[in-house]
């Protein structure tokens, strides 16, 4: 139920709100399992467009904030954040980003700090 209810939060509307449970704290003895099932859900969670019922994730906003979102992945990789899922642009879809889930945050990398 964790799980479930972490993603609603971070995945409501793309992520583009400010309320957004764009990072998660979890206790050590849970978390490889937290991540595991964190990973197995976003990676069903359906894209497409917004106005279809059975569609959770629709696209980014505009370009801008397309571009923005793909450099915090870059970032995240670059500053020893481990990508496990998503990261990337939905292939010949538009302004599509798969659902992005990091694991290894460190307070001080860029990921961690911006939205």
């Amino acid at each position: 139920m964790a799980v479930e209810e972490t993603q609603k939060g971070a995945f409501f509307n793309q992520g583009q709100a400010c309320t957004a449970a764009s990072r998660v704290y979890v206790e050590e003895p849970v978390y490889d399992e937290f991540v595991r099932l964190s990973v197995e859900r976003a990676k069903n969670i359906a894209i497409g467009d917004p106005l279809e019922p059975r569609t959770s994730h629709g696209p980014q906003i505009d370009q801008r904030q397309f571009d923005k979102i793909l450099e915090l992945v870059n970032s995240g990789k670059k500053e020893g954040a481990t990508l496990e899922c998503g990261g990337c642009a939905v292939e010949d879809r538009g302004l599509f980003i798969h659902p992005t889930i990091f694991s290894d945050v460190k307070d001080h990398m860029r990921i961690a700090k911006e939205e």
